[in-house]
């Protein structure tokens, strides 16, 4: 398996190289710090895998990646990036990269990555996907209204649905609607869930 490190910083490039290499399977054949130099590493050599750095001094690693898909169609592109943000992940998948690597990762997940994307499987950084997650359920609960905002709070204090009619001056009919309203709206699936959600995102006061 062929790989190229596209990285502005040269101790990046020798350290992904330092873990790779000690994989039979794996040849380091070139690297490149800014687009102009990968795009001829790329077209001469036609690496199978390429290690891509989204900040690559003045420029954006996203600009390489269209090029890379026509300079060589059947190439691998992983992200290996210090980016966290949620928007990069995103853009990065809609280009259609094969792997998304956060760069404090271990190296025996680099190496597990480059295996998996090399059989022609996603990776997709665990620490990414996690807050991911999380952002999604922050979205979910604006959807709430401001009487699901109120049954929420009551369910993470552990109030029974009679309890919590009382407390809101509504039916206990209504408040299993505004439960299950809840339930769909964040994908929980238990008063349980519902509870330690309201807790650990401050609805409770």
């Amino acid at each position: 398996m062929t790989l190229v490190s596209i990285d502005d910083y040269p101790l990046s490039r020798q350290g992904l190289m330092a873990i790779l290499n000690l994989e039979e399977e794996f040849e380091f054949i070139g690297q490149a710090s800014c687009i102009d130099e990968a795009r001829d590493i790329i077209s001469r050599l036609n690496p199978e895998i390429i290690f891509l750095d989204l900040k690559l001094k003045d420029e954006c690693g996203f600009d390489l990646i269209s090029d890379v898909k026509n300079l060589n169609p059947n190439c691998k592109v992983i992200i290996l990036t210090s980016s966290l943000d949620p928007g990069d992940f995103k853009r990065a998948s809609e280009f259609g990269v094969d792997g998304y690597i956060i760069k404090d990762a271990m190296p025996e997940e680099i190496v597990n990555a480059v295996r998996l994307v090399s059989k022609g499987r996603k990776y997709y950084d665990p620490s990414i996907m996690e807050i991911l997650m999380k952002q999604e359920k922050l979205n979910n609960m604006e959807q709430l209204t401001t009487r699901e905002l109120d049954v929420l709070a009551m369910l993470g204090k552990g109030l029974n649905n009679k309890e919590i009619g009382k407390g809101l001056f509504i039916t206990e009919y209504t408040v299993k609607k505004h439960i299950s309203q809840i339930f769909g709206k964040l994908g929980l699936s238990c008063r349980t869930q519902a509870a330690l959600y309201a807790n650990k995102h401050g609805i409770v006061h």
